[in-house]
């Protein structure tokens, strides 16, 4: 009886010690990983809203040769470069060197037909952020017939897709 219990009592700590090994070594990855997304100018408030809800919370990762998006909470298999996105105002006053984020800054006017954004990438060494990249400004054009119904959706969507191809770059 003894015997049963101190082998039941191995193998659950054994089992936790590898739970909690493998949880540390996926944070680390996943802090190489993160970008920290911050918007700015984004004075239309449903724009904001939706560019948030397709960025925040996400992951991007290659399989099969294709670029795969998806909430983090789908998140299943273990990918070699795994790219997690989170809000700039998640970051603390202790940030850690090499943090990285990406500014997207809204420019112009919101119009049913096109807008204009930027994005720049940063990260942070010797105590402040230092621009790395910057890709100027980029015109997001709205292709549908009926643009009022699908203008917000369509340039977060388009947001998305330039803002997850530039953490590859």
């Amino acid at each position: 009886m003894g015997f049963k219990k101190l082998s039941l009592f191995f193998i659950l700590a054994t089992t936790i010690l590898l739970f909690f090994t493998h949880c540390t070594d996926q944070e680390k990855s996943n802090t190489a990983n993160t970008y920290y997304i911050e918007l700015v100018n984004f004075n239309h408030d449903s724009l904001k809203q939706k560019v948030s809800e397709k960025i925040f919370g996400k992951v991007s990762y290659h399989k099969e040769n294709k670029l795969e998006i998806i909430s983090v909470n789908y998140l299943t298999e273990d990918f070699p470069d795994i790219h997690f996105y989170k809000s700039a105002a998640e970051l603390t006053k202790d940030i850690k060197p090499e943090t990285k984020k990406i500014r997207i800054e809204f420019g112009g006017v919101f119009t049913r037909d096109s807008i204009t954004y930027s994005l720049q990438k940063f990260v942070y060494r010797d105590k402040q952020w230092k621009r790395i990249s910057d890709m100027g400004f980029i015109k997001g054009v709205n292709t549908y017939k009926k643009a009022k119904e699908f203008a917000v959706e369509q340039y977060g969507k388009q947001i998305l897709s330039e803002m997850v191809l530039y953490t590859y770059n």
